[in-house]
C-alpha cells in the first residue's frame, strides 16, 4: 500500500502522522518480542542477554506509544472547510491541520494564514480557548525574536476568509516562512 507522504501543516498531515506513527510503534513492539522470544527459545529459559535487549527495546517502543496515544488526541478536521478555505487562500501563506501544543492545554486549528505582521487562525472547535491559543502564540513569537505581530483566531470561517482577503492586499513580511516554520514545530 503506497501512501502518499505529506507533510507538517498540510491537510490531512494528522491522520496519515497517526497511521505511521501505529506502524512504527507496532514494529517497535514486535522487535522487542522477537528478540526476547529468540533469547527464550534457544536457551531455553528467560535469564539470557537477549532479555535485556528485548527490555532496552521496550524504551523506544513505549515512547512511540505515547505518540499514538497523542495522536489519537487530535480531532478531526472538517475537509468542506478545507476546500472553502484554500480555494480563497489566493497567495497568502497558509498551513493547515495544526494542534499546538503548549503546558496548559492543546489547541486544534484548521489554519493559519500569515501576511506582513498579521497572523490569523481559524478553528472550528468550540472547545478550543482562542484568546489562551493566542497569548501562547505571542510567547512563542517573543521567545524567538519575532514583535510586533497582530494575531487574531476567528471561531467563524466567514470572518477569517473575509480577513484573508484583506490580508492579500497587504505586502508580504520577511518573516512569513519562519513564522509558518514555527507554528509547525510548535504543533504535532
Amino acid at each position: 500500500m503506497n501512501i502518499p507522504k505529506q507533510r507538517k501543516g498540510e491537510f490531512g498531515y494528522p491522520s496519515y502522522e497517526r497511521k505511521r506513527v501505529m506502524i512504527r510503534t507496532a514494529a517497535y513492539f514486535l522487535i522487542s518480542l522477537a528478540v526476547f522470544l529468540t533469547g527464550y527459545f534457544s536457551t531455553g529459559h528467560k535469564e539470557n542477554l537477549l532479555t535485556i535487549v528485548a527490555v532496552l527495546g521496550m524504551l523506544p517502543a513505549s515512547k512511540s506509544l505515547v505518540s499514538v496515544v497523542m495522536y489519537f488526541k487530535i480531532p478531526k478536521f472538517s475537509e468542506t472547510d478545507y476546500q472553502e478555505i484554500s480555494g480563497q487562500e489566493g497567495d497568502v501563506a497558509v498551513i493547515y491541520s495544526l494542534y499546538l501544543t503548549s503546558y496548559r492545554s492543546n489547541f486544534p486549528i484548521n489554519c493559519f494564514a500569515v501576511r506582513g505582521s498579521n497572523l490569523i487562525g481559524y478553528t472550528e472547535f468550540a472547545g478550543c480557548d482562542v484568546s489562551a491559543c493566542e497569548a501562547h502564540i505571542q510567547d512563542i513569537l517573543k521567545q524567538n525574536s519575532i514583535k510586533n505581530m497582530t494575531i487574531k483566531i476567528f471561531r467563524e470561517k466567514a470572518r477569517f476568509i473575509d480577513r484573508m482577503g484583506q490580508l492579500q492586499a497587504l505586502e508580504t513580511g520577511k518573516k512569513e516562512s519562519e513564522i509558518l516554520t514555527l507554528l509547525c514545530d510548535i504543533s504535532l
